[in-house]
């Protein structure tokens, strides 16, 4: 290309223009080129243009293949963690496996007051990383527990908080827990209508009403009418709570399949037959029969029952009746009459057959006092015995689970029912509650002392009968043979004493079925190793270091999962760290009152 008669001349070489003296000379003259030049001067720029094209073109490419390389070198540095990872004793967990584990760990959202911080919240703020992952995992956000339980401006920061949580969990269904205090309070319509404009996504609902305003009621009945994917409700309404109401909401619900109404009524539009799960109050059989005849899909059933015979004892019956029960609780609440017999777990126990019968809870609510001579002979809970154990027998169950809570046994009525067990995972058993002699005259007390060996069950013939024996069958048996012994596949012990308990017995018969953290999970005997122990002592006449519980401390450090509550209101955390056994320094350990575990 020429310019100015130099055909050798290019826009490509080296030097700037703004060198070149043709150019400045044109430039400061302030002439336009000449006719002849202009030609070569569209040229010189169509080749600058198509130059510049080419130089970004090239750029790109370049551009391209760096990228290309950045993503090859993640790739194997990626490669390079995981080749050093199968070495490695401690992996670094990958997203999905710790959204995982946030959902399966982390509890309800518990809203109280202004100053309430939920678990959701806890856990989002450890790092970067978890909060990423916190806000990325809906289900965590979509669980609430919240307790109205006074009226006051601060709310309007916890509604805040709610909503906030409302936009995390996005499409999740939503499980809400809602308390009321006994007095209706207003502010409670807020939370309300807020969690009811959310009501098709509701999975599971609780509304537990100590006292609910009309305002209130309104907003509920209309919220349930939209719940297609409510699979769970429990209300514990107070009186009136469906006064002048048709409650028609249950035809709105195709996905329920767990259903508790403390006051219990048959209502024709409750979808009975897709139940599988159910808890009522009954006030006598005829309650009992009916529900058990409209639900044939029961797996789990709960029922509140009077414990007073004053009710219809002398009326009908429970229907005979074999059912596909799984789970069983049976909650006895004193009722008007005199005699407090447990009536109403003789009523149920009577007429049914359970051959799948896996969980089993009687909860008796009749608390102990003080009882003169013919107070004594008339008031005592009486335990059907006969009618358990014939149940138990009939079924021909295999027990996993057994929870006996208050009710009035014997030493040698638990043996009996335990050795219809043998296949019980786990176990609760829980003795009657004694009144707190300061509550009673000094004459009373002394009597409730004196009297406070009856119905105490939980006694070192317990303990010698549960201890593993080395003549244990290798697969258990519900014989009444007493070298067999009791609970062979026992993992989980759960126990809450009044007085007179003996710790030497009891601990004997823990390292019986704990030997130690290297022990394999079944004994040489055919037991299995126990897992966990619970034990509280309800003891109100030595509250002060009447028990040693550093046996159970050093149970913790072997491994083994232990609580222990003392009885006086606090929880004990003890200090681990000890110094060297017959060491100068050691001392007792101190004690932190911080935890209810170990």
């Amino acid at each position: 290309m020429s310019w100015n008669g130099n055909p050798e001349y290019s826009m490509l070489s080296a030097t700037p223009l703004r060198q070149d003296p043709t150019i400045i000379t044109l430039l400061r003259s302030g002439r336009l080129p000449h006719p002849s030049q202009r030609g070569d001067l569209e040229s010189l720029f169509q080749e600058v243009e198509a130059s510049i094209s080419d130089d970004e073109d090239r750029i790109w490419d370049l551009k391209h293949q760096v990228s290309l390389l950045r993503s090859r070198i993640s790739v194997l540095q990626e490669n390079k963690r995981i080749l050093s990872s199968l070495s490695a004793p401690i992996r670094k967990a990958p997203p999905e496996i710790i959204q995982h584990i946030f959902e399966l760990a982390v509890d309800a959202n518990h809203f109280k007051d202004v100053k309430s911080v939920s678990v959701a919240t806890r856990v989002s703020s450890v790092c970067a990383q978890w909060r990423s992952l916190a806000h990325a995992t809906p289900r965590i956000w979509a669980s609430f527990v919240v307790d109205i339980v006074h009226g006051t401006k601060e709310w309007n920061g916890v509604v805040r908080s709610i909503e906030r949580h409302l936009r995390f969990a996005r499409d999740a269904e939503l499980d809400l827990d809602l308390r009321t205090a006994n007095v209706p309070i207003a502010v409670g319509h807020d939370i309300l209508q807020l969690f009811a404009a959310h009501a098709s996504r509701w999975r599971s609902a609780s509304f537990n009403f100590g006292a609910i305003t009309i305002q209130a009621r309104e907003i509920l009945i209309a919220a349930l009418h939209n719940t297609p994917s409510l699979k769970s409700l429990h209300i514990h309404q107070p009186r009136g709570f469906n006064s002048g109401i048709k409650i028609e909401f249950f035809k709105s619900c195709p996905e329920l399949r767990e259903l508790s109404l403390v006051q219990y009524s048959p209502q024709a539009a409750i979808p009975w037959t897709q139940l599988t799960s159910i808890h009522f109050a009954a006030s006598d059989a005829r309650d009992i029969n009916t529900v058990l005849g409209l639900c044939p899909h029961l797996l789990s059933v709960s029922l509140s029952v009077p414990t007073s015979t004053d009710l219809e004892l002398t009326g009908p019956e429970i229907v005979p009746r074999t059912l596909q029960i799984h789970t069983l609780r049976i909650e006895s609440h004193p009722g008007s009459g005199r005699n407090q017999a447990l009536s109403g777990v003789l009523m149920v126990c009577s007429g049914l057959t359970l051959p799948q019968l896996e969980s089993l809870a009687v909860v008796s609510h009749i608390r102990r006092r003080y009882r003169g001579e013919y107070e004594a002979r008339h008031e005592e809970g009486k335990w059907p015995q006969a009618a358990v154990e014939a149940m138990l027998t009939r079924s021909a169950c295999r027990l996993t689970t057994l929870r006996l809570e208050g009710v009035p046994l014997d030493t040698k009525e638990a043996l009996q029912l335990l050795r219809l067990a043998p296949h019980a995972v786990e176990v609760s058993l829980h003795e009657c509650v004694t009144p707190d002699p300061e509550s009673l005259s000094e004459h009373r007390a002394n009597a409730v002392f004196d009297d406070v060996g009856a119905n105490h069950f939980i006694t070192t013939g317990l303990f010698v009968a549960l201890c593993a024996t080395p003549h244990a069958p290798t697969s258990p048996s519900p014989s009444n043979n007493p070298k067999v012994p009791l609970l062979p596949r026992l993992r989980r012990l759960e126990l809450k004493v009044n007085t007179q308990f003996d710790m030497s017995a009891y601990m004997t018969m823990v390292r019986s079925r704990w030997p130690g953290p290297d022990s394999p999970r079944v004994l040489e005997m055919g037991m299995d190793r126990l897992d966990s122990l619970s034990l509280t002592v309800m003891c109100h006449f030595d509250s002060y270091g009447f028990w040693d519980s550093k046996p159970l401390l050093l149970l913790k450090k072997e491994g083994l999962l232990v609580r222990y509550d003392d009885g006086c209101d606090e929880f004990y955390d003890y200090n681990d760290k000890f110094p060297a056994k017959g060491s100068d320094d050691e001392e007792e350990p101190d004690y932190a009152i911080d935890s209810d575990y170990y």
